[in-house]
């Protein structure tokens, strides 16, 4: 007779995603002003942090009351930290240019973020499979 466990994965995306936020912080906090070269307008990520930080506890605690694995719920965390950093970086980039109209951007920025959370539900659900094919391979 094979007993079934419970989605003990809330505690441990919780736990993943405020070492990762922890991290992020500490690394915003250590960040120091680089001498600027004439002409150029970089951005900090330390003004994306607060974003990032939101978007994961955001994406941790929608996806952590589906039950998935603990990995699928670690990984999807990560995913969209990465993924705020990115549109973040592309809208600043975005905002300090000239050649594209306000309209655009906004168009280019939103297909962007369905991109990216299209891409997030194959990542989820293809460790979705892995997680129960390694489930059925351990079982049988």
């Amino acid at each position: 007779m094979r007993t079934v466990r419970q989605n003990d994965g809330m505690g441990l995306a919780v736990l993943l995603a405020a070492l990762v936020v922890m991290y992020l912080f500490g690394l915003g906090l250590a960040m120091r002003r680089a001498p600027r070269v004439p002409g150029s307008r970089t951005v900090p990520y330390r003004r994306a942090l607060p974003w990032i930080a939101g978007g994961m506890v955001l994406a941790a605690s929608i996806v952590s009351e589906i039950p998935l694995p603990g990995i699928v719920i670690a990984s999807i965390t990560i995913y969209t930290g990465l993924a705020v950093a990115g549109v973040w970086r592309m809208a600043s980039l975005d905002r300090a240019s000239v050649w594209m109209l306000p309209s655009r951007r906004l168009a280019r920025i939103s297909l962007s973020v369905v991109g990216l959370i299209w891409l997030g539900s194959v990542l989820a659900l293809l460790l979705w499979i892995a997680d129960m094919v390694a489930g059925y391979a351990l079982a049988g």
